[in-house]
């Protein structure tokens, strides 16, 4: 029973895994002013994603709190943008879903190599939301084997015990049928011995009975012989 739960726990697990969760573009407004971002739905608990995000977003340091959110100051994408701008991020949910949110710090970047940036933010939220799924279900996919292999196990196992238990009872048949046959052979000596003894009784009855008068015939030539003078 509890195999079949996890099944259908992992059929759920993955139904929700595999779901789009397309991003929506959406602004917070920090420090005085509204920055555009991205946001993105996460099947997962927050600290799940916490957890994710703070190895994906590695390369950008440490952050500082703002406002509820993470600050990053580091140089985004040093091949459109060398110098160092603020990027904000804030995860928010509960133990079973959650919501990222990240956007660049908009405060002294030409428009154009703004809209550049902020492409590539788009695709880097959308590139964790990818990688946060993939390595869940990666994860997932490693439970399964494993827990395929250890049913393999078992099922050999199990195939083992009936491969014995079949040779057992088919031994056990056998020594069952030959014990009826030497069963029926027994009771036929048996009946054969039980006729012998009553053939023998009756012999052993009349014997006795000539012994009987046998024995009487001595008696009385004894006595008629002691009355000869």
């Amino acid at each position: 029973m509890q195999k079949f739960l996890y099944l259908f726990s992992l059929l759920l697990f993955s139904s929700s895994l595999f779901a789009q969760n397309e991003l929506s573009e959406t602004s917070h407004k920090l420090l005085g002013a509204n920055v555009a971002g991205y946001q993105v739905n996460i099947p997962f608990g927050k600290e799940v994603v916490s957890a994710a995000w703070e190895s994906y977003a590695k390369d950008f340091g440490r952050s500082e709190p703002t406002q509820d959110h993470k600050t990053y100051q580091t140089t985004f994408k040093p091949s459109i943008y060398n110098k160092e701008v603020l990027v904000f991020a804030q995860i928010t949910g509960d133990k079973t879903s959650s919501k990222l949110w990240a956007a660049i710090d908009p405060q002294g970047i030409p428009k154009d190599t703004l809209k550049l940036l902020q492409d590539e933010m788009r695709d880097f939220v959308y590139g964790f939301n990818i990688k946060v799924r993939k390595d869940a279900a990666q994860k997932k996919i490693d439970e399964s084997e494993q827990a395929a292999t250890y049913l393999s196990k078992e099922y050999e196992e199990l195939k083992r015990d009936e491969r014995k238990n079949q040779r057992n009872y088919e031994k056990t048949n056998e020594r069952i049928v030959k014990y009826e046959q030497e069963l029926v052979e027994l009771r036929q000596d048996s009946n054969q011995y039980n006729q012998n003894l009553q053939q023998l009784s009756v012999k052993l009855d009349s014997v006795y009975s000539e012994l009987e008068k046998i024995k009487s015939m001595v008696e009385l030539y004894k006595q008629k012989m002691e009355g000869i003078e």
